[in-house]
């Protein structure tokens, strides 16, 4: 059960393609803090090499996986080695400057940039896709026809825990059975951006529901329990669908108050809003000036082929706007470390 929209299940590894416990780990050593084990990153005339270290979010983690495994076809003497523990998680090592790359699937916070700052990281990002948030029940719920922002609120936020327990306190009409709730769990930014998003403040959630770091086994709990309902990354559902009896929501859109279900045209048409989302690449510049070639390289190719590579790992793309941006802000870093853009070994396409 994967991420065919929206982040791929968290196999302790990374993606569907071979990435299974352990991640795409393939070295022990990392471009911040252990050292270059190949070469010192910074083009000798043989194109990138050195290891990359990736740290962060189980749902962005498929798509630098998939880029970084295309790199290493291109560039045999470069390792990307992607550990997949977390949004929140992966921040506190590259705020640290434990890590070369940040995948993201929500902005940096406050505190992260804080910490960011006592540890001298200077950083910037790339957005590498889009993700769209499902919001599910048994397909066998046949009262469910669509949920209000308002509804979703009245479920999930913290004052919810006592008083929203069985369905027809949520709508009159709607039975008078228990809803089993299922989501993700406070170490993810996809808890995060849904706790912000629909109860407005981050954190804010009941604290009865069944918590998981794993969006297939929400996937899985709704599609064996009738009065199953739950969210989680698009992408997971996108897997089993076919086969098991899970369906998305429509939900309310705060673009024009019309329900839309999360597909591709309502998600990159802006619609299904707001339970879409941009994912990101964050970068540490001081291991961009560090191995620039290494580096600059592996963010220009990921630029290069972000749309393909979140439309392949089952997310949506970002706009040809936002790919001119990364690419202006690859040739703005570069600049910066005395580079130019024609310094690296993958040019801009």
């Amino acid at each position: 059960m994967t991420d065919n929209q929206s982040g791929r299940p968290d196999f302790g590894g990374v993606s569907r393609r071979n990435f299974l416990a352990g991640g795409t780990t393939v070295a022990a050593m990392s471009v911040a803090g252990c050292g270059d084990v190949l070469g010192d990153g910074n083009g000798d005339g043989g194109g990138p090499s050195g290891t990359i270290d990736a740290s962060g979010s189980n749902t962005v983690a498929p798509i630098t996986s998939w880029a970084g495994e295309q790199f290493e076809n291109e560039y045999p003497d470069v390792l990307v080695d992607v550990a997949p523990e977390g949004t929140g998680a992966g921040f506190q090592e590259f705020c640290r400057a434990n890590s070369a790359v940040q995948s993201a699937s929500r902005e940096i916070t406050e505190d992260e940039v804080d910490l960011c700052e006592e540890n001298d990281v200077d950083y910037d990002f790339l957005e590498v896709g889009l993700d769209g948030l499902s919001v599910v029940k048994n397909s066998e719920n046949d009262w469910v026809d669509n949920v209000t922002l308002e509804e979703l609120q009245l479920i999930w936020e913290f004052e919810a825990t006592d008083e929203i327990t069985h369905w027809s306190d949520v709508r009159e009409e709607w039975p008078d059975e228990e809803i089993q709730l299922h989501a993700r769990d406070s170490a993810s930014g996809t808890f995060d951006y849904f706790t912000r998003e629909i109860n407005g403040e981050i954190g804010d959630v009941r604290d009865d529901y069944s918590a998981t770091s794993q969006t297939n086994e929400i996937m899985g709990a709704v599609a064996d329990n009738l009065h199953g309902f739950g969210w989680g990354g698009l992408g997971y559902l996108r897997e089993i669908e076919d086969d098991q009896p899970i369906e998305a929501v429509p939900v309310e859109s705060d673009a024009d108050g019309e329900f839309y279900l999360p597909t591709e045209q309502n998600i990159e048409d802006g619609l299904y809003s707001p339970l879409a989302r941009p994912l990101f690449a964050y970068v540490n510049l001081a291991s961009l000036e560090e191995q620039t070639d290494l580096i600059g390289s592996f963010a220009r190719f990921y630029t290069n082929g972000a749309q393909e590579f979140a439309r392949e790992e089952g997310f949506y793309a970002a706009p040809d706007a936002v790919t001119d941006e990364n690419h202006d802000k690859i040739d703005g870093w570069l600049d910066r470390v005395g580079s130019s853009p024609d310094g690296i070994t993958v040019q801009r396409e």
